[in-house]
């Protein structure tokens, strides 16, 4: 059955580039990616207060839906209260992805709060910190380094299909540990939802790799799960959910951050000007590109108890809908917050999350951001004509932002 997953190296790269095609397809059709730039709305919304009572289906597209199937949620929009609600687990609880990402992958450690979830975290940790993912940062530089080659080679290309994407997908199939030779994209969009599974044959051939230990790479996210024989945890099948979670919060807001960085490099003059000073200066980069243009708009949360937040009384069950795009551009926190800004003071927004939930993926997305700069500095430099264009029209969504496309086209002058 694993077999159903094999390929050639042109059969991966195939099957890579039928994955985007799926993503760019339901991405252009969907409302929550049509609802162009938000942020005026959101910025309004700050104005009149922190936090605002509302529907999940206005949150989510900016309208409610038809009368009697909204569902209430709290709108969490200034820096302090959402720095607040993401902090105090024991308030706002992460089940509120049961209702959500819950029903696509099961329940994975995405929906676990206090001691569940911190051991899930311990173990994943080992694969995940800066020093592990220091050692795959040649696999990173190569990966981008081959890929800007290729649009190169062909006198340009659309740099999300032809780089973001798949550098992002390599690179967490890489440290979960699956073989070579898997057919990546189909797991990826069997993972999160876009890509039907009759008969449930994805899901047996990967059940029947989980059940295989000498399959997955030593070392690795899934051999430090499968080696943990932690009950919490659970072995073989079980950890279906975890890997249907990596798959997709290693590829989903990766690539659309490493897309939106690409953007601002080669759309803002400030960028290339920094990088021709130091290269060391990147994270500035980086961190303010993250900042401005989060990949992810809203995390959810479930309150576990009566409690107030910024005058507002939330209770019990009621859901919490964290804008992180809004908080990130909170005018109160940083000076002209709606503009990217290399030069401003840097401090730490909410990008990666905070507290128990900060994201695992912290450093190996500063890994990817940081090769992905230096590359594409030097294509621009060296490797690319005078005269080159890029054709897009920048960030865009609701619930994930990014560019939907970067094409670039060189030509000689």
């Amino acid at each position: 059955m694993a077999g159903l997953l094999d390929a050639s190296p042109e059969g991966v790269e195939q099957d890579i580039k039928e994955a985007y095609a799926l993503v760019r397809a339901y991405d252009d059709a969907t409302t929550l990616a049509q609802g162009g730039d938000p942020h005026a709305e959101f910025a309004a919304l700050r104005r009149q207060g922190a936090v605002h009572r509302s529907t999940l289906e206005r949150v989510l597209t900016g309208t409610d839906g038809a009368e009697g199937t909204t569902t209430p949620a709290w709108h969490v929009v200034s820096f302090t209260a959402a720095e607040q609600v993401i902090r105090d687990e024991g308030t706002y609880s992460s089940a509120a992805y049961d209702d959500s990402m819950g029903r696509v992958i099961g329940r994975s450690f995405l929906q676990m709060d206090h001691q569940e979830h911190r051991t899930w975290r311990n173990v994943l940790q080992g694969g995940f910190n800066r020093q592990t993912v220091l050692a795959h940062r040649q696999d990173v530089r190569l990966a981008v380094a081959s890929r800007l080659s290729s649009v190169t080679a062909r006198g340009g290309g659309d740099l999300v299909a032809k780089v973001a994407f798949p550098v992002a997908l390599t690179t967490i199939a890489r440290l979960a540990g699956l073989p070579r030779g898997t057919r990546i994209g189909t797991l990826y969009t069997w993972a999160v939802g876009l890509r039907e599974d009759p008969g449930g044959q994805v899901t047996s051939a990967v059940r029947e790799l989980l059940d295989t230990p000498s399959a997955w790479t030593p070392g690795s996210l899934i051999d430090l799960l499968l080696r943990a024989k932690n009950p919490v945890i659970g072995t073989g099948p079980q950890l279906l959910p975890a890997l249907r979670l990596l798959l997709s919060t290693g590829t989903e807001p990766p690539f659309r951050s490493l897309a939106t960085l690409m953007y601002a490099a080669l759309t803002a003059p400030s960028v290339p000007a920094l990088l021709r000073t130091d290269l060391s200066l990147a994270p500035t980069v980086f961190q303010e590109c993250w900042r401005w243009e989060p990949p992810l708009t809203w995390v959810f949360r479930r309150c576990t108890t009566g409690t107030e937040l910024a005058g507002q009384r939330i209770s019990r069950g009621e859901l919490v809908c964290v804008n992180l795009a809004s908080a990130n551009r909170d005018d109160t926190r940083w000076r002209h917050a709606h503009l990217f800004d290399v030069r401003r003071e840097p401090l730490p927004s909410l990008a990666m999350g905070t507290g128990p939930h900060t994201c695992l993926g912290r450093h190996l997305a500063a890994v990817e951001a940081q090769e992905l700069l230096s590359e594409l500095h030097d294509a621009v430099g060296s490797a690319w004509p005078t005269g080159w264009t890029l054709h897009t029209d920048g960030p865009a969504g609701r619930g994930f932002r990014s560019p939907g496309r970067l094409g670039v086209r060189l030509r000689n002058t």
